[in-house]
């Protein structure tokens, strides 16, 4: 989930930092919008097809009723002067054949472009923090800009859970709860993390400091389930 640096051994304390990666906020509009381009270009080529199918069924005779008539065109001196009905007809057909053509050209190319999107959006976003006795310091990827100073003491809470959405990066979506505010991360899930939850993120890092442990949260679990199977907890 996370890179960290070695810890600092110095006279003041605890003092770690490192990288970890995070999902971009409008990774499910992209995905969405990424699976619709390519359903909907695909609706269209498949239409396409059904059109070039009805065509080729009146292209036989299309084509025989356009040759007799250029023929008889030559025979009695009138000119190559076709069937304008069974002419349409034959490039109605042609329209279709090129239109199914373009469709499978364009949606090779939606499906490359949304391949590196997709692989984009599972890279992420790199984020740096840096923490120590008293403070957790989030410093934020160039494109987002700034840093965030969380100190200890106004922390109200930790809450996870597992972040998924179709073929979108899995995440633990973390978010800290402050005095001054409510602060989401959706980290980007590795096997280990995957595996291991919390514990493989830098935000375990807050979870031991506010004292949240393992057993604790079993505890809290445990108690919010015997209040809310308590009749006493809805009056």
């Amino acid at each position: 989930m996370y890179t960290s640096i070695d810890k600092i051994s110095d006279r003041f304390g605890f003092s770690t930092g490192g990288k970890f990666r995070c999902a971009y906020k409008n990774t499910r509009t992209i995905v969405t919008a990424g699976i619709v381009t390519i359903l909907v270009i695909i609706a269209l080529i498949l239409i396409s097809l059904v059109y070039v199918f009805i065509q080729m069924q009146k292209a036989p005779a299309a084509a025989s009723t356009q040759l007799e008539t250029l023929i008889s065109g030559v025979i009695t001196g009138n000119g190559f002067h076709g069937d304008e009905s069974s002419g349409n007809s034959l490039v109605y057909l042609g329209l279709g054949i090129v239109s199914v053509a373009f469709g499978i050209i364009m949606l090779i190319i939606a499906v490359i472009a949304f391949l590196i999107i997709l692989a984009t959006l599972r890279m992420g976003q790199t984020y740096s923090f840096k923490a120590d006795e008293q403070k957790f310091t989030v410093i934020y990827p160039k494109r987002i800009g700034g840093t965030l100073v969380i100190e200890y003491e106004y922390i109200t809470g930790l809450t996870y859970e597992e972040w998924k959405y179709l073929i979108a990066p899995r995440c633990l979506d973390v978010t800290v709860h402050t005095k001054q505010g409510d602060f989401d991360f959706k980290c980007i899930h590795t096997p280990m993390s995957f595996a291991n939850g919390i514990t493989e993120t830098p935000f375990n890092i807050i979870r031991e400091k506010i004292g949240l442990s393992h057993e604790d949260e079993s505890i809290l679990i445990n108690k919010d389930a015997a209040r809310e199977q308590d009749p006493r907890f809805f009056s």
